[in-house]
């Protein structure tokens, strides 16, 4: 029941969601990897870290079903 399949979900979106929030986690650790070498980590919680991908996530989302209606 919670995992029930949705037909009515916007695959574009989704997938733009999918590449904004990839792209938003690889920057952030690729930033950190070179402050790393510097010895200025950037000091997050790992929960703080997640939750912010999941809130790109959702943000990204939404704009992208908002431009795809603009569009129509």
């Amino acid at each position: 029941m919670f995992f029930k399949s949705d037909k009515n979900y916007d695959k574009e979106s989704v997938n733009i969601a999918f590449y904004s929030t990839f792209i938003f986690w690889a920057g952030f650790l690729l930033i950190n990897s070179f402050l790393k070498l510097l010895n200025k980590e950037i000091q997050i919680n790992s929960i703080y870290l997640l939750l912010s991908g999941i809130l790109v996530f959702f943000i990204s989302e939404q704009i992208s079903k908002y431009i795809k209606r603009i569009k129509k």
